[in-house]
């Protein structure tokens, strides 16, 4: 089962921040969530988030990132 973690004010800090410099996936990682939580916070505060592709990294054909 998974737990629900409430976002604390230096959680949202920390993704606002890293939102500036890192893609979404990233930024999961490190703040240690999924990427569906981070996509969801993002879009209810309003923050732009980029993707791989937007970091400078190939996405391969039909949008694919082929480094993985």
């Amino acid at each position: 089962m998974v737990r629900y973690r409430p976002w604390t004010e230096g959680d949202v800090a920390r993704l606002r921040h890293m939102a500036e410099r890192y893609p979404a996936e990233l930024i999961a990682e490190r703040l240690g969530r999924r990427l569906r939580e981070i996509n969801m916070k993002a879009h209810e505060l309003r923050i732009p988030l980029m993707h791989k592709f937007e970091s400078g990294l190939d996405p391969g054909p039909a949008g694919m990132d082929l480094t993985d």
